[in-house]
C-alpha cells in the first residue's frame, strides 16, 4: 500500500487484496509478533550479563523476503531503538552473504556500524529460515554485551578518535554452521575479552532465542502454509504504514526546522549542534539533517543508522497504538550529509550512539510541537548518564576475578499536552530499564546507596516534565568507571511555555555511607561536571558551565575508584508543556508532598504560596500576577529547575580530564 486506504477496506476489498479473509490475516500477522515476543522472552531469560537480563536492551524480530528487499514483519517489546534499524542490517548482511551456501541452523554474526548495526558493543545474530531450500524468513536476535574488546571495556570508548580503538568489529560471519558453533569464531570473541563468561552466556542466550524462534515460525507455516504467511506479513505491514500515514496527514504541510546541540564529542569542547527540517508533505514525511555540525573529532558521531531513531519521535505523537514494523519506515525518507555528525565516514569513532539517538527523536517532538501547536510533547533528559563500571575483584573469595556492571540511572520524560511526564526511567529511545540492584552487589565489588527522585528535577509547565534521578554508588575494589552522559550545559526543553528540566551533574563521592545521603550536601564531594556558581553550588540559569569542575565534558573513560570512595550523578528531568502559572494548584501541592518539588521552587516557578500544609489560593494568585506582570516586562522568565538551596561546598579541585 502507498495510500492511507487501509482502514477504509471492508473485509470483502481485504479478501480480493490478499487472497485470504481478514480475521485469518489478523490472526497470523499477530502469530507473527508471538514468534518475537518468544524470542525476545528466551533471550531475556538466558543473558547472564545485567544488560540483557536486567536491562533489555536487547531485541528480537521476524523479516520477511519480498520483492523490496528483506522487510521487518514482526517484533516485541525490547530496546525500540533496534526496531528502527534492524531490517538494514538483515539487507546489508544477506546483500553480501552467498545463500547457495546457507544450510538449515546457520547463524550470521554482525556488528559493524557502517553496514546498519547501532555500534560495535550491539552483537547482531541472524539466521535465515530455509523453506524447501530458499532463505524466505531471516530471525534477528542482538543484544549489547558487556565487552567486546578495545581501549575502553564496556565499548563506550569516549576519548577515542577512529574505530579501530573500539571494540572488535565484525563483518558478516559466521557463528553457527548447521547448527554447530564455529569454533575459531568463538575463540577469537572470547579471547578478546574481558569478561569471557558473561559473553559466552549471552551469546548462547541470542542463538538459543533464535532456535525458539526457528520452531515457532516452522510451525507456523507447516500449520498455515507459505501462502497465508506470506500475505499476512505484506498485510500487517501495510496496516501499519496506512496508520502511519494517516498520522503524518494530520500535520499540516510544512517545513518545520528546529536545532539542538550535544554538549561535546569527548575530546573537544566545542557544542554539537544538530539541525534537523522535517517536511511534510500530505501523508509523508522527510528528515533532512543538512546543517549539521560536521563529524565530531570524538566518538559521539553515528554512522547514518541513528538517524532513523527520529521516527520514534513522529510515532510516539502521531502514530503510538500500532506495532512497529517496516510499514513504520515506509512513509519516511530522510536525507542524511556525509561526513556530518548523523553520518559520520569510516574509520571515524561512533561508538556513543546514545546522543545523536536522543537528540534527534528530542528535535522530531519539537518540530512536531511546531507543527502541531497545543499537541506537543517536551523533550525527555536526553541522556541516560550511562555507567559502565568494572575491574578485578580483591574481595576476600573473589580474588583476582574479573567483573563488570552496566548502570542506566535513567532520567524522565517531557510533558505532553494530555499530561504530567513519566518520571525516573530510560529516554525514549531505549524502552530499557536499570540494572536490578541487588544483582550488581550481589555480583560484583559495588554499593547502590541511592536510586531515587531527585527534587526540584522536573521542567515546570501546566504539565510538568517527569522528574529525574539522582544515583549514587561506592566500590570495595578499585574499579575503573566510564561515565557517559550529556545535556550538562542545559536540560531537557520544553514547550508552550514549559521550563527546562535539571542538567546534568556528576561528583565524586571521597566516602560514602548510609546515613549520608543527602544530595544538597556537597562538603565531602569533588564536582565532576556541570553548570556552578561562584559557591560551587549547581545554578544552571545564573552559573558557568564547568566552573570548579574536574572536567568539560560527561563522557569519560576510565575514572579510577579507590575502595570506599563511590560517584553521585544527578539526571535532570523532562521538559515541561504549557505555561507553569496555569497549573493546577492542587496539582503543585501534590508535587510538593510527594517530594517532586520544594515548596520555595515551587514559589518561584509556579508562584504558588503554601499556608502549612494547604495552598494559600489569595497570595498565589497576586504571586501569579506580579510574575506574569514580570514576564511581560522581561525580568521573569521560567525558572530551569533545580533545587535553590545547597549545604556545603565543593573542595577546589585540580583539573584532569583535558580537553585538546
Amino acid at each position: 500500500m502507498t495510500d492511507s486506504t487501509m482502514e477504509g477496506r471492508d473485509a470483502a476489498s481485504i479478501l480480493e487484496a490478499y487472497g485470504f479473509d481478514v480475521v485469518e490475516l489478523e490472526t497470523l500477522r499477530w502469530g507473527l509478533v508471538e514468534v518475537a515476543r518468544d524470542m525476545h522472552e528466551t533471550l531475556m531469560r538466558g543473558g547472564f550479563s545485567p544488560l540483557v537480563r536486567d536491562i533489555r536492551d536487547c531485541t528480537a524480530a521476524v523479516h520477511m523476503r519480498t520483492d523490496e528487499g528483506w522487510q521487518m514483519v514482526a517484533t516485541w517489546e525490547g530496546c525500540v531503538q533496534h526496531a528502527f534499524t534492524s531490517q538494514h542490517i538483515v539487507n546489508f548482511a544477506m546483500s553480501e552473504w552467498d545463500e547457495s551456501t546457507l544450510v538449515d541452523g546457520d547463524v550470521i554474526l554482525v556488528n559493524d556500524p557502517w553496514r546498519g548495526a547501532i555500534h560495535c558493543s550491539d552483537l547482531n545474530l541472524l539466521r535465515p529460515i530455509l523453506i524447501d531450500g530458499r532463505a524466505e524468513f531471516v530471525l534477528h536476535s542482538t543484544a549489547h554485551v558487556a565487552d567486546l574488546g578495545g581501549a575502553i571495556p564496556g565499548g563506550f570508548a569516549n576519548g577515542t578518535k577512529t574505530s579501530f580503538e573500539e571494540n572488535l568489529k565484525f563483518p558478516p560471519t559466521l557463528l553457527y554452521a548447521g547448527g554447530v558453533p564455529v569454533r575459531p569464531t568463538f575463540n577469537y570473541l572470547l579471547e578478546n575479552n574481558r569478561v569471557p563468561h558473561l559473553l559466552l552466556g549471552d551469546m548462547r542466550a541470542l542463538s538459543g532465542s533464535l532456535e525458539v524462534g526457528s520452531r515457532r515460525l516452522k510451525e507456523t507455516v507447516s500449520r498455515y502454509g507459505m501462502d497465508r504467511v506470506f500475505a499476512a506479513g505484506h498485510y500487517g505491514m501495510d496496516t501499519v504504514e496506512a496508520a502511519m500515514r494517516s498520522g503524518i496527514a494530520t500535520v499540516p504541510d510544512g517545513d518545520y526546522r528546529v536545532a539542538d546541540i550535544i554538549d561535546d564529542d569527548s575530546i573537544t569542547p566545542d557544542p554539537i549542534e544538530i539541525v534537523m527540517t522535517v517536511r511534510v508533505r500530505g501523508d509523508s514525511m522527510e528528515i533532512d539533517y543538512s546543517g549539521s555540525s560536521r563529524q565530531p573529532d570524538g566518538n559521539v558521531g553515528t554512522a547514518w543508522i541513528e538517524s532513523t531513531r527520529a521516527i520514534i519521535g513522529a510515532k510516539q505523537i502521531l502514530d503510538p497504538s500500532t506495532p512497529v514494523n517496516s510499514g513504520t519506515l515506509r512513509p519516511v525518507d530522510a536525507i542524511l550529509p556525509p561526513g556530518s555528525v548523523v553520518c559520520v565516514l569510516p574509520p571515524s569513532s561512533c561508538s556513543n550512539h546514545n546522543d545523536v539517538g536522543c537528540r534527534v527523536i528530542n528535535l522530531m517532538t519539537q518540530a512536531m510541537a511546531i507543527a502541531l501547536g497545543d499537541r506537543a510533547i517536551g523533550c525527555d533528559s536526553g541522556h541516560s548518564a550511562l555507567l559502565t563500571i568494572g575491574g578485578i575483584d580483591s574481595r576476600s573469595g573473589h580474588e583476582d576475578s574479573p567483573w563488570a556492571t552496566f548502570s542506566l540511572p535513567g532520567g524522565a520524560w517531557g510533558g505532553t499536552w494530555a499530561g504530567d511526564g513519566l518520571t525516573m526511567c530510560i529516554n525514549a529511545m531505549g524502552n530499557c530499564r536499570s540494572t536490578v540492584h541487588e544483582h550488581a552487589e550481589r555480583e560484583n565489588p559495588i554499593v547502590v546507596w541511592q536510586h531515587e527522585i531527585m527534587p526540584d528535577s522536573a521542567g515546570v509547565g501546566e504539565h510538568r516534565g517527569g522528574a529525574g534521578s539522582i544515583y549514587s554508588f561506592s566500590v570495595l575494589s578499585e574499579t575503573l568507571v566510564t561515565l557517559t552522559g550529556d545535556r550538562a550545559r542545559a536540560g531537557a526543553p520544553g514547550v508552550q511555555g514549559g521550563g527546562r528540566g535539571m542538567p546534568f551533574y556528576a561528583w565524586r563521592l571521597n566516602g560514602a555511607e548510609a546515613g549520608e545521603l543527602n544530595v544538597l550536601e556537597l562538603s565531602d564531594t569533588a564536582p565532576i561536571i556541570g553548570v556552578f556558581d561562584e559557591d560551587g553550588h549547581p545554578n544552571p540559569d545564573g552559573g558557568v558551565y564547568g566552573l570548579g569542575t574536574s572536567s568539560m565534558t560527561g563522557k569519560i573513560a576510565k575514572i579510577v575508584l579507590k575502595p570506599g570512595q563511590g560517584m553521585r550523578l544527578v539526571i535532570g528531568g523532562g521538559g515541561g508543556w504549557g505555561d507553569p502559572l496555569q497549573r493546577d494548584t492542587s496539582s503543585v501541592l501534590t508535587d510538593i508532598e510527594d517530594g517532586i518539588y520544594t515548596e520555595e521552587f515551587s514559589a518561584s516557578a509556579f508562584g504558588v504560596i503554601l499556608d502549612g500544609d494547604a495552598v494559600d489560593e489569595v497570595a498565589t494568585a497576586a504571586r501569579r500576577a506580579e510574575l506574569d506582570t514580570a514576564r511581560s516586562e522581561g525580568s521573569w522568565t521560567v525558572p530551569s529547575a533545580c533545587p535553590p538551596q545547597w549545604s556545603g561546598r565543593a573542595p577546589a579541585i585540580e583539573r584532569t580530564e583535558v580537553m585538546v
